[in-house]
C-alpha cells in the first residue's frame, strides 16, 4: 500500500489516504482529514520504517497521528498529543519504543520563568 495526501479546493494537503496497488483510487482509505483550514498535513515513516506519522502543522502548532507501517490497512490513526498553541513535535522511532521531540515557543510557556524543564510530553 502506499499513504498520499490530496488537496483540498485551497491547495492545502488536508486528506490523507492508503492507495492498494493495482485497485482503482476510488477504493482508497481516508486515514485522517484535516479540517482545521490554518493546518496542512504531510506524511513521513519514522526512520526504524516501524511506522507512518501523519502530521499536522499550522504556525504555531502541530499533532502527530501514528500508524504501524506494515498494518496500516484497517488501523486507526493514533494521536500522540494533541495540537497545544506554541508547540511542535515530532516522533521518531526507537525499537521498540518511540521518541517525542518537543520544540515550545517562548511565548508557550505563559509563565516568567521557573523550574519548568521543558521536556516531557504527556502520556
Amino acid at each position: 500500500a502506499v499513504a498520499y495526501t490530496a488537496r483540498d479546493g485551497r491547495g492545502r494537503p488536508a486528506r490523507a489516504l492508503l492507495h492498494t496497488i493495482g485497485s482503482h483510487h476510488t477504493e482508497d482509505v481516508l486515514l485522517v482529514e484535516e479540517e482545521e483550514e490554518s493546518c496542512s498535513l504531510c506524511l513521513s515513516t519514522t526512520k526504524d520504517g516501524a511506522w507512518l506519522a501523519i502530521s499536522s502543522h499550522s504556525r504555531d502548532s502541530s499533532e502527530v497521528r501514528l500508524l504501524p507501517a506494515t498494518e496500516a490497512r484497517g488501523a486507526t490513526p493514533r494521536l500522540v498529543a494533541p495540537r497545544e498553541a506554541g508547540v511542535h513535535y515530532f516522533v521518531e522511532g526507537l525499537a521498540p519504543n518511540c521518541l517525542l521531540v518537543i520544540s515550545r515557543s517562548a511565548r508557550a510557556g505563559g509563565g516568567s520563568g521557573g523550574g519548568g524543564s521543558g521536556g516531557g510530553g504527556k502520556g
